[in-house]
C-alpha cells in the first residue's frame, strides 16, 4: 500500500510538472495598452510594452525588446491577430492591443490557477475550500480583475464569443456534456497542449487531456469571454 501510494504520488508530481511547463511565468510588462495604434516605422516605449507581451505570448521571437516598430513586430502581430481571430493588419489598433492586454491577463491567471491543483470538489463553492466548475471559473476571473457574474456553466456557454478547436488559447473556457448528450454541464479553462483545468468530483482541481476518452466524446465548444 505504500509503495503504491508513493507511486502515485511520484506520477502526480511528474503531471503537475508537466502541466506547468505549459504556463509562461507571470509577464515582466504589465497588460496595459496604448492610447493610440501602433504600427511599422514607430519607435517608443509602447512599442516595447507591445513587443514584451507578444514575446511573453510566443509572437515576438526576436531575442530582445527593441522599441522599434520594424518588419519582425509587424509579423509578431500579424501572427498574433490570425490566432486570436482579429483581421490581420499588421497595425496594433486599440482592438488588436486589448485584446493582447486580456491574453496576457488570462496567461497570468492560468498560472496562478496551478496552485489550486488538488483543492477539493465542492458543489457551489467558490472559495479555495472547495470548487465546483463554475465556481471555479469565477474565482479566477475574479481573483485577476476580470468582472465576472457567478452562475452556471450553461450560462458560461451563452456568453463570449466562439472559439474553433484550432484557435483555443490558454483562458478560453472549454465546455463539455457529462450525463446528458448535448446538454453544457461542465466548464473548465483551457490550458494549452490539448489539456484543461477544472473541477472535477474525483480528483478536484486537475488538468485532463481534451482527447482522453472520457472527455474527448463529450465536448461541446469553446467560448472567449475575456
Amino acid at each position: 500500500m505504500i509503495k503504491q501510494k508513493l507511486i502515485f504520488a511520484t506520477a502526480a508530481m511528474f503531471m503537475t510538472a508537466s502541466v506547468s511547463s505549459m504556463i509562461p511565468a507571470a509577464p515582466a510588462y504589465a497588460a496595459t495598452t496604448s492610447s493610440s495604434s501602433l504600427s511599422q516605422g514607430m519607435t517608443s516605449t509602447s512599442v516595447s510594452v507591445l513587443q514584451q507581451n507578444l514575446k511573453t505570448l510566443g509572437f515576438f521571437t526576436y531575442p530582445t525588446v527593441t522599441g522599434y516598430f520594424g518588419t519582425i513586430t509587424t509579423q509578431a502581430v500579424k501572427d498574433y491577430q490570425k490566432a486570436y481571430l482579429l483581421p490581420i493588419t499588421g497595425i496594433a489598433d486599440a482592438i488588436t492591443q486589448t485584446s493582447i492586454a486580456h491574453a496576457i491577463t488570462k496567461r497570468t491567471m492560468m498560472s496562478d490557477a496551478m496552485n489550486y491543483l488538488r483543492v477539493p470538489y465542492l458543489w457551489g463553492g467558490v472559495t479555495p475550500t472547495g470548487f465546483d466548475c463554475s465556481g471555479f471559473v469565477y474565482f479566477m476571473f475574479q481573483k485577476h480583475g476580470v468582472p465576472m457574474v457567478r452562475t452556471s456553466s450553461k450560462s458560461y456557454y451563452e456568453m463570449g464569443t466562439s472559439v474553433p478547436a484550432a484557435n483555443l488559447q490558454p483562458g478560453d473556457l472549454v465546455f463539455f456534456s457529462i450525463p446528458t448528450p448535448g446538454i453544457v454541464d461542465h466548464v473548465g479553462f483551457y490550458m494549452g497542449n490539448g489539456q484543461f483545468l477544472s473541477a472535477t468530483r474525483s480528483a478536484g482541481i486537475y488538468p485532463q487531456s481534451m482527447t482522453s476518452s472520457f472527455w474527448g466524446p463529450k465536448y461541446l465548444g469553446a467560448k472567449r469571454i475575456y
